[in-house]
């Protein structure tokens, strides 16, 4: 049974000091970590964090003392001794003391995530001899699912091309705020991972879906014609974007080119260049060659019988070609080419991308569906058992339910939990 924990005034776990002093009184250890609280001392004249808006937990303000600003955006609100303000999940936010006495504010963290943020900048602090700056606190930041922000979270998926080169521009969707996920589709086009990037967002991660070059209408990549092409590209769209640390996740063709984002990362790392992949996930990728068990040739597929290949329910997403609009039916024939133009020869492999993966020392997770039928369970272990993993033990293989070789579509909450490592 957890006892009652009483804090004392000296009590408690003190984290940050100087202008302002935040004491930890309840770090959730004694609420199953459903909530944490901190007193927070601002001395007079005082401002505070840059505007950061969180992806994981509510924060609460509960002003004790003095008159405290909190800005919200472009708006600024004074809240005197006994007001309460509460941030939602992002909503952008910052406070300050603008007065001539200490202000004392109660805050809370619900759930208790963000109290081990506050620890960090303690430990950065002790380690680095002084107060972490800048882009260090963005990275610490990112750990609990915040960042830098003057503006609400958007739930509606904004669209940016962003330009590489001349000949070179990438269409990306982008929703959701927290830790950077950059999420591929595979030979399917962008919807058939629009359903998961929705879900990630909505678990508190910043979802970057790119469209590859060529599909849905977008204009081909110049100089951009194979797999390694298509990663190079991805990874320069995260330098681009200012981005590190990001969990890159793919399915099938997808899944093809974050092996070889691994591959590169691994690369870069052991010649002391920038990081920029974090983490690998799989979903039913190709890209190898195992013996014995092929890669299933859909150009030879009937089209009503493809979906008996792709899902372990295929009835929930069997077409008619003949059914479709003709637009729809021009995209679909479009990425279709665009697919065979990156991965028709040799047919969806690289012969030496098995070997390269021995490699890659990143945390791995590959994620197969039981009822694949492009590339089956014993192509998916090894897959897996190609990387060196973070500890030489091979990626972490786990095998979901009532799949095929789009698990994201058939089982999509249990994928996006195992995107996020639930």
């Amino acid at each position: 049974m957890t006892r009652i924990a009483i804090v004392g005034p000296e009590d408690g776990e003190i984290t940050m000091t100087g202008p302002i002093r935040l004491r930890i009184l309840e770090d959730g250890s004694t609420t199953g970590h459903r909530l944490g609280l901190g007193e927070i001392v601002v001395a007079p004249h005082t401002p505070g964090p840059p505007q950061h808006r969180h992806a994981q937990h509510d924060e609460g303000f509960y002003v004790v003392r003095g008159t405290v600003r909190f800005t919200v955006g472009e708006e600024s609100h004074d809240a005197p001794a006994g007001s309460l303000v509460m941030v939602p999940p992002g909503a952008p936010h910052t406070f300050a003391n603008p007065g001539d006495e200490p202000a004392v504010i109660l805050n809370t963290f619900t759930p208790d995530l963000y109290v081990q943020y506050f620890r960090d900048l303690r430990a950065f602090a002790e380690e680095a001899g002084r107060p972490a700056r800048g882009d260090e606190i963005t990275e610490l930041m990112a750990r609990y699912h915040t960042e830098p922000a003057t503006t609400y979270a958007s739930e509606t998926p904004v669209t940016t091309d962003v330009r590489l080169d001349d000949d070179l521009v990438v269409r990306v969707e982008e929703r959701g705020a927290g830790r950077p996920v950059l999420l591929l589709h595979g030979g399917a086009g962008p919807a058939s991972v629009a359903v998961l990037a929705a879900l990630l967002a909505a678990r508190g991660a910043r979802v970057l879906t790119p469209v590859i070059p060529g599909f849905d209408g977008t204009p081909a990549a110049g100089g951009v014609t194979d797999v390694p092409g298509l990663a190079r590209t991805f990874r320069r769209l995260l330098g681009e974007l200012g981005l590190g640390g990001v969990l890159v996740a793919g399915n099938s063709v997808g899944g093809w080119i974050v092996a070889q984002m691994g591959v590169d990362e691994q690369a870069a790392r052991d010649a002391g260049e920038t990081s920029r992949v974090d983490r690998l996930v799989l979903l039913d990728a190709v890209g190898i060659t195992v013996d014995g068990h092929p890669i299933t040739d859909l150009s030879a597929i009937p089209p009503d019988k493809l979906a008996d290949h792709v899902f372990h329910s295929p009835d929930r997403f069997r077409t008619d070609p003949s059914l479709l609009p003709p637009e729809r039916l021009a995209a679909m024939q479009g990425n279709a080419a665009a697919l065979t133009g990156y991965a028709g020869d040799p047919y969806m492999h690289d012969p030496a991308l098995r070997a390269r993966l021995e490699s890659v020392r990143l945390p791995v997770r590959v994620v197969w569906g039981e009822s694949d039928g492009i590339a089956d369970l014993s192509y998916g272990r090894a897959f897996a058992a190609a990387f060196a993993g973070e500890n030489d033990e091979g990626a972490e293989f786990t095998v979901v339910r009532e799949a095929g070789h789009q698990p994201q579509l058939e089982q999509p909450d249990r994928v996006a939990d195992l995107v996020l490592g639930v």
